[in-house]
């Protein structure tokens, strides 16, 4: 077969066009008209008619687990009254709304921030107890231009909120220069730690004019050395001032230190566990670390709470029944203890117990059993010592088994 030239190509494929195209037109004309003479042979490419529709299907619902804030715990909620949802801890869901009666104000600087949110979540359990955080950062003592704490705690209790316990952390800004009336101390001289003192002898005695409970926590040890070295100084003065003042002072040092007394961010936590206490600045605390700083104050806080008059952990029990039972029913017949047990005139003696000596009588197992006469108890004398020794040095130092003798445990061959 002969082939085209490729230059021919073009030319024969216009003519192909030219020669065919009255053809296709005349194909499309027939077959409209087929399709106008009869409608009903045309079927659309998509089916639309309603009845063979399906309805969407729409996936099962999966019952989502309640949250916080779903069903009987957000009623709960509710019921808390307004000023005292940002302070309460909202109880679990299975557990009944207590309201708050005993409220506990925190105060410091930064530390203190984290101590109140440690106390929070520690005293979750404790619907009662209610933590309010009143922590300004970047406060001290020294600097009363910046926030001054006397007038803050006068303003405290000069107020309308209840105040039934206070917890103070704060001295950490404190590494610097003071100044009074006769010109600026530098940190860790004489005249700073006077005057130092002495506003620490003043803010207690606002608190002590109040006759508040008062816990004051001590400052941790630190990542920087100098810094530590300048907290170890701090806790001194703070103790000592604590103390003097009649205040519970509470030590956290070694809650957070190594075993040489260094600083360690990492060390067990509340239960135990071997997690990360301190932050990557080395002076703050993580989530863990702030739940272990509140568990050091909330021990002294439950013991502080069981003196407070009518906010007692521990009930005490009325010496006398009988005045409880007329002053709740005066109805009843006074009730008596002795008419209810009576007791004997006279009580019988106890038994003397003699007192026991401190070791009994020493008795040598080796030796046969033998009579007050020194007679054996099968009628025979007894071995004299000099046959002893000789048994022994024969079978400990030559290991010769003695024989046995009739009626003991080794004798075999009478039994």
């Amino acid at each position: 077969m002969r082939m085209l030239h490729p230059l021919k190509l073009p030319v024969v494929a216009v003519l192909l066009l030219l020669t065919a195209g009255p053809v296709v037109d005349a194909q499309e004309s027939d077959a409209l008209n087929f399709f106008r003479q009869n409608p009903s042979s045309m079927r659309p490419l998509f089916r639309t008619d309603p009845a063979l529709r399906r309805a969407p299907v729409s996936p099962p619902r999966v019952a989502r687990p309640r949250s916080r804030e779903d069903g009987e715990f957000q009623q709960r909620r509710l019921m808390i009254p307004r000023s005292e949802q940002d302070l309460a801890i909202l109880p679990q869901s299975d557990r009944p709304y207590v309201p708050v009666s005993v409220f506990v104000h925190v105060l410091g600087d930064s530390l203190a921030e984290l101590l109140a949110q440690g106390l929070k979540e520690h005293l979750a359990d404790k619907g009662e107890i209610g933590v309010l955080r009143k922590a300004r950062s970047s406060s001290g003592i020294v600097r009363d231009d910046f926030y001054d704490w006397n007038k803050g705690l006068r303003d405290l209790f000069a107020g309308s909120e209840k105040v039934d316990l206070l917890v103070m952390m704060i001295g950490s800004n404190d590494r610097q220069p003071l100044r009074d009336e006769t010109g600026n101390h530098e940190f860790r001289t004489d005249r700073w730690r006077e005057i130092y003192a002495k506003r620490l002898d003043d803010l207690l005695g606002i608190v002590q004019e109040k006759k508040v409970p008062l816990i004051w926590v001590g400052l941790p040890v630190m990542q920087s050395q100098r810094l530590t070295t300048d907290m170890l100084y701090l806790n001194d003065i703070l103790r000592e001032r604590v103390a003097r003042s009649g205040s519970t002072y509470v030590d956290i040092w070694e809650g957070f230190a190594s075993d040489q007394g260094q600083y360690a961010a990492v060390g067990p936590d509340v239960n135990g566990e071997i997690v990360r206490l301190r932050t990557a600045d080395g002076v703050h605390f993580t989530k863990a670390g702030q739940r272990k700083l509140g568990f050091f104050v909330a021990k002294d806080i439950d013991r502080l709470l069981s003196r407070i008059p009518g906010e007692t952990s521990i009930a005490a029990l009325p010496s006398d029944l009988s005045e409880q039972i007329r002053r709740d029913a005066p109805g009843l017949a006074p009730y008596s203890l002795q008419s209810a047990l009576p007791l004997p005139e006279t009580l019988p003696l106890l038994p003397v117990i003699r007192e026991r000596p401190l070791a009994g009588p020493v008795m040598v197992l080796t030796e046969p059993p033998v009579t007050a006469g020194g007679q054996l108890l099968n009628g025979r004398a007894a071995t004299p010592a000099s046959e002893m020794t000789i048994l022994v040095e024969q079978a400990l130092g030559y290991g010769r088994v003695p024989f046995a003798k009739p009626g003991r445990a080794d004798d075999f061959l009478t039994r």
